[in-house]
């Protein structure tokens, strides 16, 4: 999928944000998304990409839904993606609190009720950094094992700023990274489940090397990072999915599943069933709400090695 003029689309959101903001949030994020469905209108070779994409995403799910419609959603979704957490920073937690419409918090407390910490399971599905947005807001101890994100709000960045054994600096993985430096890392996660931290990681990260696993997702073949599944099962933590959906009303729609808990012997045993109970949710959510779908629509099929 082209870039469209990314950079140039950053800085464009990041000079007229601060004014945006001072609208009701709701309207707010749907004057974000609006600029990515003027973009749609105007250009026909992004209305001819999304067309594409979406009509073969419909193919291969079975989906129920119009191309069209969807196709001008998703483009005005891609936008307010990519704007990440952003749109709330700097924002009072009441204000903050009232985008969000939460089900299954109950879930949530109940796992890391039991002492053991909880994966916090999310993906690229929707408003994917809302969740951990929310965490933070919601005072719940929290640690991102991933890479670290980028074009972030300043609230999210200050929440990174922790030192010590369970610091988040030392949390943050890379793909550059040598042998080592994964298994210390590995280490450090496990440290900050047993002391009752919520981990918060994707499932859907396409990755190379060890802790990997090959499997099919939305009709094509990709090797997908399996380290959620070898945590839990080292610490027997549970896992809780998320997903969080950009709704119509500039909303986000936030939800958690009912806690699951791979055996010890999955950390060295065949991580296939927990990849594909996680993927076939995933599939779910991205059959009912194609238009939150981001990119998945666009992965090509390789390396499995994100671009």
């Amino acid at each position: 999928m082209e870039r469209r003029g990314l950079n140039i689309r950053k800085a464009f959101l990041s000079s007229v944000l601060p004014a945006i903001r001072l609208l009701p949030l709701p309207i707010a994020s749907r004057v974000v998304s609006g600029i990515g469905r003027l973009e749609y209108q105007f250009r026909p070779s992004i209305r001819r990409s999304f067309h594409e994409a979406v009509a073969h995403g419909r193919e291969i799910l079975h989906g129920n839904w119009d191309v069209e419609s969807v196709s001008r959603e998703l483009a005005g979704n891609h936008i307010l993606w990519r704007t990440r957490d952003l749109l709330l920073d700097g924002v009072p937690d009441d204000r903050a609190r009232e985008m969000f419409e939460v089900e299954g918090r109950e879930h949530l407390d109940s796992a890391l009720d039991l002492g053991r910490g909880c994966v916090v399971l999310a993906s690229h599905f929707g408003a994917h950094l809302l969740p951990a947005h929310w965490l933070f807001r919601e005072d719940y101890p929290v640690r991102f094992y991933m890479e670290r994100p980028r074009h972030i709000s300043r609230f999210m960045s200050r929440h990174f700023q922790t030192e010590g054994p369970l610091g988040q600096d030392k949390l943050f993985i890379s793909r550059g990274g040598v042998p080592a430096d994964s298994a210390s890392s590995i280490l450090r996660a496990t440290r900050a489940l047993k002391a009752g931290c919520s981990l918060y990681l994707a499932g859907d990260v396409r990755w190379r090397g060890k802790l990997t696993h090959e499997t099919e997702f939305l009709g094509r073949r990709f090797r997908f990072s399996t380290t959620w599944v070898v945590l839990a099962a080292m610490t027997q933590a549970p896992v809780v999915m998320v997903f969080c959906r950009m709704d119509g009303d500039g909303r986000y729609h936030m939800e958690f599943h009912p806690p699951f808990y791979p055996p010890a012997e999955a950390a060295m045993g065949d991580p296939d069933p927990w990849v594909r109970l996680f993927l076939d949710r995933l599939e779910t959510q991205v059959r009912r709400y194609p238009s939150n779908s981001n990119e998945y629509f666009f992965w090509e099929e390789a390396s499995g090695m994100v671009a």
